[in-house]
């Protein structure tokens, strides 16, 4: 059997998100809601803006090319004068006096969309769809959004989606596992529709429906995130595999009602097909011992962004050539045989400098500041007595500057303290040793970067 837990690293960082990305989300949103903010006629009915979204939800993968920006407004929504056309009228006519060109603006079903949110960077290919809303009792709760189609104000929760997504996440209820696993998920459906739909743009379910789906058949007792993907898989084909239509998914932010898709019975059945032809594919892949096999099996899942598993390189060449951070020539070579019979999960916690205070529990890799003290907790299903030893590879010209590069392996227990001390992307690496042959190894990535870009 090939866990192939360091490929599946590897593998969720390529479809991360990438930094540029990120910071052209901010620098898109911050200035409209300054604008909004301050608008001498629109500035009466703002109260407040947040990002919505997979990007705010941090679900999101690939290339960052829509940004949902929520207004909080407080219109009447019951005066006759206010109804969602108008509103959006409004919102529009002030944006326009942001954007200055009108061509930039159109109307969508409940939002505006901007074209070219940073008209200074033409080559960035990024919309944003800003959208009004009135709270129903408080900011952080049920919403009216307009409803050009319908001609009403209808309710969402966007911010107890986030909520639900941060509790399926959280440490105690699955490790962190249900974020890395919706957005594995969502890349398997963008790369098989690469294939089985190739003559569509963008092919029906779309992301929030999948998410909701994951949600729905998410399994938080798996140990790694191959066994995670195929239960997902097994669980969904087992759930529908007698449904004649399209199943309705619940609204995990308004209580009662579902989760609006516009999927057609055909579209559901592609769906469906594909799900059973990747979980026999996926079944093949996991029962494989041979970890290069296993792992050209994975890449007909999830497309060429999945690594492959070279046996003959060494540690430092693999995480050179599969982990693309470039400068990591001075990470050491593991010295052991390996014989992954057992598997390793590594926890992390944020504190602050003197330890005193803890902030909160992060997941591979995460994002945030420096001058932080972080404490690793390594736990393993290997039988003692083992050994534990830790690598911890800095990377960046941060590092380099401050001739901080680390690369060396050493001895350890299953506790390690670090510091968040250079700026970049680094990884932390433990390894459970028995007799001389490493059993179990696993990866833990960070980002540690300027705070304005946090989100």
């Amino acid at each position: 059997m090939a866990v192939l837990n360091d490929l599946f690293d590897t593998f969720l960082h390529n479809i991360e998100p990438d930094d540029e990305a990120v910071s052209y989300a901010q620098d898109a949103h911050l200035p409209i809601r300054e604008h909004l903010e301050q608008d001498d006629q629109f500035k009466a009915y703002f109260e407040d803006t947040f990002l919505y979204g997979s990007y705010r939800r941090h679900t999101a993968i690939g290339t960052i090319k829509d940004i949902d920006i929520v207004v909080l407004t407080n219109f009447d929504t019951t005066a006759p004068e206010n109804t969602p056309s108008a509103v959006l009228r409004k919102l529009k006519a002030a944006l326009k006096r942001y954007y200055k060109d009108p061509e930039n603006q159109e109307y969508q079903r409940r939002s505006i969309r901007i074209n070219q949110p940073l008209p200074k960077k033409k080559d960035v290919e990024m919309t944003l769809d800003i959208i009004p809303a009135v709270p129903v009792t408080d900011n952080d709760g049920i919403l009216l959004v307009p409803d050009r189609e319908s001609k009403r104000w209808i309710q969402t929760n966007p911010k107890g989606h986030i909520k639900y997504v941060t509790q399926l996440n959280d440490e105690d209820h699955s490790q962190g596992k249900f974020v890395p696993l919706a957005k594995m998920m969502k890349w398997w459906w963008k790369y098989q529709c690469s294939i089985v739909q190739p003559e569509k743009e963008r092919p029906k379910p779309k992301g929030f429906w999948i998410e909701c789906l994951v949600a729905e058949q998410f399994d938080p007792t798996q140990d790694d995130m191959a066994s995670h993907f195929i239960r997902l898989l097994s669980n969904i084909s087992e759930a529908y595999k007698n449904t004649d239509g399209v199943p309705e998914l619940d609204d995990p932010g308004l209580k009662g009602e579902i989760i609006k898709a516009n999927i057609t019975k055909a579209d559901f059945q592609i769906f469906m097909k594909t799900i059973n032809a990747s979980l026999t594919l996926a079944k093949q892949a996991y029962v494989e011992v041979d970890e290069e096999k296993s792992s050209k099996l994975w890449r007909q899942v999830f497309g060429e962004v999945f690594p492959v598993f070279e046996l003959a390189e060494s540690a430092k060449v693999f995480q050179a050539s599969a982990y693309p951070l470039g400068g990591v020539s001075h990470a050491a070579p593991i010295p052991w045989r390996e014989n992954l019979r057992y598997t390793v999960t590594v926890d992390a916690y944020l504190y602050s400098m003197d330890k005193k205070i803890k902030f909160r529990g992060i997941n591979s890799d995460a994002r945030f500041k420096d001058n932080l003290q972080i404490k690793y907790i390594a736990s393993t299903n290997a039988p003692a007595p083992y050994e534990v030893y830790w690598q911890v590879v800095n990377t960046g010209r941060h590092a380099e500057m401050k001739k901080g590069l680390r690369g060396s392996i050493f001895p350890g227990g299953l506790i390690r303290w670090e510091r968040s001390e250079y700026t970049g992307k680094h990884w932390i690496e433990c390894f459970i040793v028995k007799d001389n042959v490493c059993v179990a190894r696993k990866k833990f990535y960070i980002h540690v970067r300027n705070p304005n870009f946090l989100h």
